[in-house]
C-alpha cells in the first residue's frame, strides 16, 4: 500500500476588534493584523491581532504535498 502525504486549506472563523469612524476604515486598519490562535495564555490582543479560537472550518484544495 503507498503512503501519501497531503496538504490542504481550511477555512476557520477569525475575529478583531478595530476602533474607527467608519466600517471601510475598521476594514482598512484591519487588514495588516496579523492571524494567531487565541487562547488562554498565548499573548494574543483582539484589539491588535486576528484571533482564531476553534478549528470550525472545512477542509478544501486538497493536494499531493
Amino acid at each position: 500500500m503507498k503512503t501519501f502525504h497531503l496538504s490542504a486549506a481550511v477555512t476557520v472563523s477569525a475575529y478583531t476588534t478595530v476602533r474607527a469612524e467608519t466600517l471601510e476604515e475598521a476594514i482598512e486598519l484591519s487588514q495588516d493584523r496579523e492571524v494567531f490562535l487565541h487562547f488562554n495564555g498565548s499573548g494574543t490582543d483582539p484589539r491588535e491581532d486576528w484571533c482564531i479560537e476553534d478549528v470550525d472550518g472545512d477542509l478544501m484544495e486538497i493536494k499531493e504535498a
